[in-house]
């Protein structure tokens, strides 16, 4: 009973209430800030009229970060540490303090940024979504280089004039060295901002044809047909010719009956006026631009030409059409007894005597 008390006689109470306070300090960080860092997202998304979670939010998480970090650098102080040790407890705050804003910001820098809502109302979804997505990194970008600098100046004091002195010197050699990903960059620019196409666009560049999935600065990324992903520097894109198929107001059908000579003059009529008649009621063809027409004479058969635009752009949905107006004229063919005549070539063999 007597070492017990002894024990509690050597305890410094000052000393229980300082590191009581210290825990208890960081404690309450530890539990009020996820509950302060959704109160201030959810002021924020009140401003933006953003319905989003507080906690999808890229602020959320450098800003609940931010509080534990605080609740630590206060118990320091509380602890009294020396002059030297707060000093350098001053400067690791600054710099974690600088590292998370600096991220929660490029982080909540999404294309669906209430930044970037006013930014071509004019245009179409898809439109706004590939300027906004390029914006976006053009600005996280920035910010992570500007963090960089103000980290480096925080910790080393480093002038930076001599560095901003050596780039007019060091400039030719690095546009040299980088000429090919300087023309993609200014590529990518005159693709957001020309939109010759947009992401879910299905075009055709060169001898590739696909769907846009993705712009980047420096390249753009489509699918092709046969599911595979194709990268292209925006560099090449710009230089080569682009077919947007899915700016297309209409879609042509064109092709060529070859009649036998068999069918007479009666049933070629009769199916020249059935097979507009076909055309001219189907709901997705323009009826003013229907042609049917007997266009040529030849010596193993006669050929009638068919033309027509579609309102249907969709490739898809264009191959589904072209298949049952297809079918519709080979079944008025086949309800007037008329064959169609395939290419054949006669050959002579001369017998020796």
């Amino acid at each position: 009973m007597g070492r017990m008390v002894e024990f509690f006689q050597t305890i410094n109470v000052e000393y229980l209430i300082k590191y009581g306070e210290v825990i208890a300090v960081m404690l309450a960080f530890l539990l009020i800030g996820p509950i302060l860092s959704k109160i201030i997202i959810i002021a924020i998304h009140k401003i933006e009229k953003n319905k989003k979670k507080a906690t999808e939010s890229g602020l959320y998480e450098p800003l609940k970060t931010f509080f534990y970090v605080l609740g630590i650098y206060i118990s320091i102080y509380l602890i009294g540490t020396t002059v030297g040790i707060q000093k350098v407890a001053d400067k690791i705050f600054r710099v974690i303090t600088i590292v998370l804003f600096g991220k929660g910001i490029a982080d909540s820098l999404s294309e669906d940024s209430f930044i970037f809502k006013g930014i071509g109302k004019n245009k179409s979804k898809a439109e706004n979504e590939a300027l906004n997505i390029f914006l976006s990194k053009i600005f996280k970008i920035v910010i992570y280089v500007l963090i960089f600098f103000i980290v480096v100046k925080e910790l080393t004091d480093y002038d930076f004039s001599g560095l901003i002195a050596g780039l007019g010197i060091g400039s030719a050699a690095l546009a040299l060295a980088a000429q090919d990903l300087v023309k993609s960059l200014i590529g990518g620019i005159t693709i957001i901002t020309d939109k010759p196409f947009i992401i879910g666009d299905f075009i055709e560049v060169g001898v590739y044809t696909g769907t846009v999935e993705e712009i980047t600065l420096r390249s753009t990324r489509i699918r092709a047909v046969d599911n595979s992903v194709i990268s292209f520097p925006n560099s090449l894109i710009t230089a080569e010719y682009i077919i947007n198929w899915s700016r297309l107001d209409s879609r042509i059908i064109k092709t060529e009956l070859r009649i036998d000579l068999e069918a007479s003059t009666e049933q070629i009529n009769r199916a020249i006026s059935k097979i507009t008649t076909v055309l001219k009621s189907n709901e997705d063809v323009k009826e003013d631009t229907v042609q049917v027409h007997l266009s040529e004479i030849r010596s193993d058969c006669n050929c009638i030409s068919i033309l027509a635009y579609v309102k249907v752009t969709d490739y898809n949905s264009f191959l589904a059409l072209k298949d049952r107006i297809y079918c519709d004229i080979l079944e008025v063919l086949e309800r007037e007894n008329i064959d169609l005549v395939y290419p054949t070539q006669l050959v002579y063999t001369k017998k020796r005597a």
